[in-house]
């Protein structure tokens, strides 16, 4: 069985699949398949790449191409923005980042000219604009809707793990989804969910059970209990009492699935932003910093992938 690799401008997808590779997977880029094709026609890839914008032959060349490899490979990983689509009975995993995050790797690790940014809040209304024209293009071509979460089986934030963390899971998900096959998951970092309450309503003794229980599951980066949230102004809260979101942070884990997000208007007046002096005591209790605060920090943009139609939101 293969995996497919795609997810949001910025998301990391290339580091990650540079780790799968030390795990012994085969692995395959759009970028690879478009230049064996550019050599075939006897051509440099920007040359193909300017007969692309007006020859839909050379699209489905590198459909088809990516199709047939789907059917002859195995235990390879398809980094590519629609292997997912074509290549059958696939392992779908989409690399989740927030726009913010994503901006600022982009600005700062800027080495490709097609995206030269003065700042990170201009690359980020340029991720953004980006995402608009591929959707638009990938929905003319395929009508298809690249950001609909329920195209993938495995979605995993990368916006504070490193590769090497995010390989690991995927690798993971993978194999338990050769035994058994599961309809969809979501895995987001742990520091990336809020609480929704204050620190002294949080049951210290729970926290603990939690995080001796976490110690004991070596094998996972993912917590042991899955989570509900509600998104608020583009920060993630945990609805219900969020012991173990820290304990398992404290733990060392890195991600916890997310078994429902729920968006009505109850939920949302449930959360608030809690002051620096609070929010404090839960970082000191998971072991981590966030790297901003609701309370004082602007709303965010949240994440280029639209959950309002899958399984996930409720």
């Amino acid at each position: 069985m293969n995996i497919t690799i795609t997810g949001n401008l910025g998301s990391g997808k290339t580091s990650v699949c540079n780790e799968l590779k030390k795990y012994g997977f085969t692995i395959i880029s759009a970028g690879d398949i478009f230049r064996e094709i550019a050599a075939e026609k006897g051509m440099t890839v920007i040359e193909l790449n300017e007969a692309a914008k007006s020859d839909r032959s050379i699209d489905d060349m590198l459909d088809q191409r990516s199709t047939q490899l789907g059917k002859e490979m195995d235990h390879t990983v398809f980094d590519s923005r629609l292997a997912w689509h074509f290549v059958e009975k696939s392992f779908k995993v989409f690399l989740l980042v927030d726009t913010k995050e994503a901006a600022r790797r982009v600005f700062e690790g800027n080495n490709r000219s097609a995206e030269v940014y003065q700042n990170a809040e201009e690359a980020c209304i340029g991720l953004k604009t980006r995402a608009r024209l591929e959707q638009e293009r990938f929905s003319d071509l395929y009508q298809l809707n690249y950001y609909d979460a329920g195209n993938y089986d495995l979605i995993i934030e990368s916006s504070c793990a490193t590769p090497l963390e995010i390989a690991q899971e995927i690798k993971r998900n993978f194999e338990l989804y050769q035994s058994q096959p599961f309809t969809a998951k979501v895995e987001l970092n742990l520091r990336s969910l809020y609480p929704a309450g204050n620190y002294n309503d949080m049951d210290l003794g729970l926290f603990d059970h939690c995080r001796l229980a976490e110690q004991k599951n070596s094998a996972s980066l993912c917590a042991l209990e899955p989570v509900s949230i509600t998104v608020k102004h583009g920060y993630n809260y945990v609805l219900g009492a969020p012991h173990s979101v820290f304990a398992a942070a404290a733990a060392g884990k890195v991600f916890t699935e997310v078994k429902g997000i729920q968006m009505d208007e109850k939920a949302q007046e449930a959360v608030m932003p809690l002051p620096e002096d609070e929010l404090k005591k839960f970082e000191q209790a998971g072991q981590f910093q966030y790297t901003c605060n609701p309370a004082v920090t602007a709303e965010k943009s949240g994440y280029m992938l639209d959950f309002s139609n899958s399984i996930f939101c409720g």
